[in-house]
């Protein structure tokens, strides 16, 4: 296996109009994940994105990204989540590996992503039904050409992908099925802490 070096730190990952925001990262023992709240207080634009033939905004003042890095999956998703409480996407990044690395004393996730992404887009977004998207086939194929990655890191790409999108279309994905509650529950303790 060629050693991939990809690393995203969970804490600037789809943020980059974003000019002010709060972040909070816990680890739940129970999920055996980092989480990580990223609420959006100002940005330079609005982030937007075509499905279905409109634009649909993804990010925009108000908007919550909940983040969860399972530190036993080969992914890491993204909830993203309007200012009505609406849950847009899970955006999964398919991944070689994580760790947490100590910055100012603080435990940061940190994951290798390994090109493929598989994004579950909801109903409020879509404006009909949910729907999975398999992103980025071409930026892994490119990886392997340019020899970035390997073809075992390729196949692994692939397996951990079609297995997620199998959960998926069962309803079995444990962080879909939790739908608000971590932010419900994370937002609720940075409010008392204020």
């Amino acid at each position: 296996m060629k050693i991939l070096n990809k690393w995203v730190d969970v804490r600037k990952k789809q943020t980059r109009e974003v000019t002010d925001m709060d972040v909070t990262i816990v680890k739940d023992e129970d999920l055996n994940s980092y989480i990580t709240l990223k609420e959006v207080k100002d940005l330079t634009q609005p982030h937007k994105i075509p499905i279905n033939g409109k634009w649909i905004t993804k990010l925009d003042k108000n908007y919550t990204i909940l983040e969860y890095t399972p530190l036993d999956k080969l992914y890491n998703v993204r909830v993203h989540i309007n200012d009505k409480l609406q849950i847009l996407e899970y955006y999964f990044d398919i991944i070689l590996e994580n760790e947490i690395r100590i910055i100012d004393g603080q435990e940061i996730p940190f994951y290798n992503d390994l090109y493929l992404d598989v994004i579950y887009y909801q109903s409020v977004a879509t404006r009909s039904d949910n729907f999975i998207l398999l992103d980025d086939r071409d930026e892994l194929k490119d990886a392997l050409k340019e020899g970035k990655i390997d073809q075992e890191e390729y196949d692994l790409a692939y397996s951990v992908a079609n297995s997620l999108m199998e959960e998926l279309l069962e309803g079995k994905n444990v962080f879909v099925n939790r739908g608000l509650k971590d932010y419900i529950k994370y937002r609720k303790n940075i409010i008392e802490k204020a």
